[in-house]
């Protein structure tokens, strides 16, 4: 069993990597922060805003009830206490060629009265939450809901302990408020809110929408800092519950909007005059309240458990007793948090059509944040089909982008599994979830006549593979690391043999898994993988795909550049380098390692047409060194030092003289070959990792070089020949069979032997620098990127005649809080604080932050 703990996203979220600080990616050294999140949400929202007049926000998206037959209410995805009393009605919506049945209260016509018509204009905010709640409620519009004020207190599961001011919930989820019975506010569940209302005072100076802008987005700080607010609530109800869109209702001043978001974009009515014109969203609230609990937004294939339900009671039971060495039972126990809903998930089953599964799930074990986009959830499983055995696996919940070029990851996994492509997930189910689409996208041209619309189609879809793994970031020492890697790379090549190329290299994406010969790689998540026959010279749009702290210096410096395979070998490059700078011994201060991870992964350069590739990185590439003078200050001899890694124990200063450690001989690691028992002479402690990043940079400098004068063009899809051949020669002996195995179904005639595992390391080339060759050598060291097989043979051979030290992993240098790099001006910028008691409110968006950069689209 294995796949995986996936930590990245798409990290992350959401539509780019292409922005600054990427607040919410989790290779991010920043540390965790409202303010900066809130920025990033804002900005993965641009061009995918729009607003329209109330009668066609209506007719598009709540159009009139009318009453049908009575039949058997719609499933919901909620559990039945919190579920609003439906009567029997049913009801079919009328809007263009749209017959959707729902289910309501008793027939009754829509209000006529505006219920809001002697709301005072509010003097504080807090006035506002008493009077339009208390005139909304006496309304009586929403049968089996109610309308609560939780301004001030957040849900205590969340960690930013976010609030929003008030909300429309269902009748029997009141209690769970705290509401006092002298009226006083409630706390925000996030879990059952139906619909989020936020009150803010000022009618133009806190309206996040700007009509009088093209793309309607806010310049002003304080409306932006409004407008990032609200999405951060959006967010926090996508990611509590179970949704397909949301509704919001918004009161600024003496106006209101309605606002409806999917994962595709945002629509807002026009300012509404609430005190002449509440009829409307009396309107409003009386249609929503009748609609089926699918029309509401919630997804019907999701049902949760109660605490005391079967299935539940069964997922305690299967980790009442945990093996010491079971990580995914440990992990799945982690997991089992009450404060979270557990859900029962159907998967339709697209490999067999005549049936579907059901999944039992606890909290996510990765969710990628965002309001728009992909949404991945990742869920730890066990199957509830009658019969399915107690085993794990790996459920992906997402919003796939509804592409031509990109298939269903589920067809890749099949396709690679077919092929015999190692070291991949084993394909369990998926498929589409019928009838959740996005209808954005759809709505969109409509109301932007000529114009290219910026918003995707997303299609909910969710997958299922057999393994479940753990982060590559756990790996037991630098060999299990570079092993590991080597596996993914093996992964990579024989998919590229095939014709499939990943697009999404980072080290979440990367997982280890413990196979028939111990730890090995995986390469997971697919989602964003291409035929090789479907990539175009050119990305059909920008911002299309990876993650920003591991993609390729030119991929990041051109939004629209074709992925091709030097990219993604540069990004398994820049995996190595970041987990090896954060998890094993190297002579950069400790102090300073936090400001190299940030400078090398999470840095950025501004420029007009988007932000490019930090300087670190870039120069890392053209200048094949990793160097350490900007860090080490504290050396006398840091100028022209470069990266190097060490053994355990062994004094920093040794690697570039002697190598030889000093020290108790007791407490000193004990390194090995893999051909035997022997010891490595102490003289010889040198780290094999430094002589795999050594050759590497080598050839990524050439191949930098070369591009200045020539842009790259995809390179071909044979790999080179090259030499053949104790766990890690099992592995290696079981990936050559599956190539060979794949090569003789192809040609049953011929004698054709598999690409090579491994090339040849053209001991013929020396170290020099690149710079100090003829452009001939520069072409030769470059050329060995066109394909996989020379990467892997420097692996390959690290691993087989190198000395690893047995025990080389050291604590973690990232901090475990995030760092922030030291500012040149700390005098605070002019912001805006807004004057509210609400937990959360205080925090606006930093004036001087730019767009952020998210970790995946």
């Amino acid at each position: 069993m294995s796949f995986a703990f996936p930590t990245s996203a798409d990290t992350g979220t959401s539509d780019s990597p292409h922005k600054a600080f990427c607040a919410a990616a989790s290779h991010r050294i920043h540390p965790k922060d409202i303010t900066g999140e809130r920025a990033e949400l804002r900005y993965t929202m641009h061009n995918k805003i729009t607003c329209i007049e109330y009668d066609a926000f209506m007719d598009e998206f709540v159009p009139e009830p009318v009453p049908q037959p009575s039949s058997s209410s719609s499933s919901s995805s909620l559990s039945s206490s919190a579920t609003p009393t439906n009567a029997s009605t049913n009801y079919n919506l009328r809007s263009r060629s749209r017959s959707r049945c729902v289910s309501g209260s008793p027939p009754s016509q829509p209000p006529t009265t505006n219920p809001l018509k002697s709301v005072p204009l509010p003097k504080t905010e807090v006035d506002m939450y008493d009077t339009i709640i208390s005139a909304l409620n006496k309304a009586d519009l929403c049968p089996g809901y109610q309308f609560a004020s939780t301004p001030h207190k957040g849900d205590p599961s969340e960690d930013t302990k976010q609030a929003v001011d008030c909300g429309l919930y269902p009748s029997s989820a009141i209690p769970r408020l705290g509401i006092t019975e002298d009226g006083g506010f409630g706390r925000t569940d996030w879990l059952s809110v139906e619909i989020a209302i936020e009150c803010k005072m000022h009618a133009t100076d806190h309206d996040p929408f700007d009509e009088r802008m093209v793309n309607e987005e806010p310049n002003a700080e304080t409306r932006r800092s409004v407008l990032g607010q609200i999405l951060s609530y959006m967010e926090l109800i996508f990611r509590r519950q179970q949704r397909t869109f949301q509704f919001m209702l918004l009161f600024i001043g003496g106006y209101a909007r309605i606002v409806r978001v999917d994962r595709s974009g945002l629509f807002a009515t026009k300012k509404i005059d609430y005190r002449a014109e509440g009829n409307k969203l009396a309107v409003f609230l009386w249609r929503y309240s009748r609609l089926s609990a699918a029309l509401r937004g919630h997804d019907t294939t999701a049902v949760r458990l109660e605490p005391d339900s079967p299935e539940a009671q069964r997922m305690r039971d299967r980790v009442k007793t945990v093996a010491p060495d079971d990580y995914v039972a440990q992990a799945f126990k982690n997991l089992l948090d009450e404060e979270w809903a557990w859900w029962k998930l159907t998967v339709p089953d697209e490999v067999d059509a005549t049936k579907s599964r059901v999944f039992l799930v606890a909290k996510p074990h990765f969710q990628a944040p965002g309001v728009v986009g992909r949404a991945t959830r990742g869920h730890i499983a066990l199957e509830a089909t009658p019969g399915a055995g107690d085993d794990f696996v790996y459920l992906k919940d997402a919003w796939r982008v509804v592409v031509d070029t990109i298939q269903k990851e589920g067809v890749v996994l099949e396709k690679l599994r077919e092929n015999d492509v190692p070291h991949v997930p084993t394909l369990v189910c998926h498929g589409d979830i019928a009838g959740q689409r996005t209808v954005s996208q759809a709505v969109w041209p409509k109301y932007h006549p000529g114009e290219e619309c910026k918003l995707k189609e997303h299609q909910h879809y969710r997958l299922v593979v057999k393994e479940v793994g753990k982060p590559l970031d756990q790996f037991e020492n630098g060999y299990e690391l570079v092993l590991a890697l080597w596996c993914c790379i093996t992964a990579h090549a024989q998919a590229y043999e095939i014709g499939v190329i990943h697009r999404d290299i980072s080290a979440g994406n990367l997982l280890l898994y413990k196979g028939e010969d111990g730890w090995e790689g995986l390469l997971n998540d697919w989602e964003l993988s291409k035929e090789l026959d479907q990539q175009t010279e050119e990305g059909r749009q920008p911002d299309r795909t990876g993650t920003w702290q591991f993609m390729s210096a030119r991929a990041l410096n051109n939004h629209t550049k074709t992925i091709v395979v030097q990219d993604e070998l540069e990004s398994f490059f820049h995996v190595l380098i970041y987990l090896a700078i954060r998890l094993l011994p190297h002579n950069c201060e400790e102090s300073e390692v936090p400001q190299l991870l940030y400078d090398y992964f999470d840095d950025y350069t501004p420029h007009t047409t988007g932000h490019g590739c930090g300087r670190t990185k870039y120069n890392v590439m053209c200048s094949g060194i990793i160097a350490l003078g900007a860090y080490n200050r504290k050396k006398a001899a840091a100028k022209g030092e470069v990266l190097k890694f060490f053994f355990p124990g062994q004094p920093e200063t040794s690697v570039e003289t002697t190598g030889q450690a000093t020290g108790d001989p007791a407490a000193r690691p004990v390194s090995t070959t893999a051909d035997s028992n022997v010891p490595i002479p102490e003289p010889k402690l040198e780290h094999p990792l430094n002589h795999i990043i050594q050759k590497l940079l080598s050839w990524f400098c050439a191949y930098y070089a070369l591009q200045m004068d020539n842009p790259s063009k995809p390179a071909p899809r044979k790999e080179d020949s090259g030499d053949e051949m104790d766990g890690f020669m099992r592995i290696k002996a079981r990936a050559k069979a599956r190539a060979q195995k794949r090569v003789n179904a192809t040609h049953p005639s011929s004698s054709q032997a598999a690409p090579a595992l491994s090339g040849d390391d053209s001991s013929d080339e020396d170290d020099a620098a690149p710079q100090q060759s003829g452009r001939g050598k520069l072409q030769r060291r470059a050329d060995r990127l066109n394909s996989h097989a020379a990467v892997l043979n420097v692996l390959d051979d690290a691993l087989t005649k190198k000395g690893w030290p047995k025990a080389d992993r050291c604590p973690d240098k990232k901090p475990k809080k995030g760092w922030r790099p030291k500012q040149l001006d700390q005098v605070p910028k002019a912001a805006t604080i807004q004057q509210s008691r609400k937990r959360g409110s205080e925090v606006l968006d930093n004036p001087s932050s730019s767009p952020s950069k998210r970790s995946r689209i």
